[in-house]
């Protein structure tokens, strides 16, 4: 399944002229994983976007659209706790623990409050 972010660097990589194994050298992985990240089947790594960008100014350019396309790709989400409050803790715990079962209009709110904070 194509990822948004798939999607995006692939058409990128085309409009540059640029083939996949030269894309892979440049940011230090192989083919057949940059394949399989523009195909969906493996999530982005943590800090490739900030590779891409040190090697392509279109990526530089639009470096904030490519680290949320690239957080589409994890299956899995950490949160270090340790520099939290109680507070915080438990709003990941809890959050965590009901993840699942929030509906669309919850998940539509939560994004909400968060999206205005990222604004502010």
């Amino acid at each position: 399944m194509l990822t948004e972010f798939g999607k995006e660097i692939r058409k990128l990589r085309i409009d540059l002229g640029i083939t996949l194994f030269d894309m892979a050298r440049v940011t230090g992985v192989s083919s057949a994983f940059l394949s399989a990240m523009e195909n969906g089947k493996k999530p982005v790594p943590d800090g490739y976007v900030e590779t891409l960008a040190n090697e392509y100014e279109a990526i530089r350019n639009a470096k904030t659209k490519f680290l949320r396309l690239a957080d589409m790709t994890k299956k899995e989400v950490r949160i270090n706790l340790t520099e939290s409050n109680q507070a915080a803790n438990e709003l990941a715990t809890a959050f965590a623990r009901n993840f699942s079962e929030l509906s669309d209009d919850q998940v539509t709110r939560i994004k909400s409050i968060l999206n205005k904070k990222e604004t502010q």
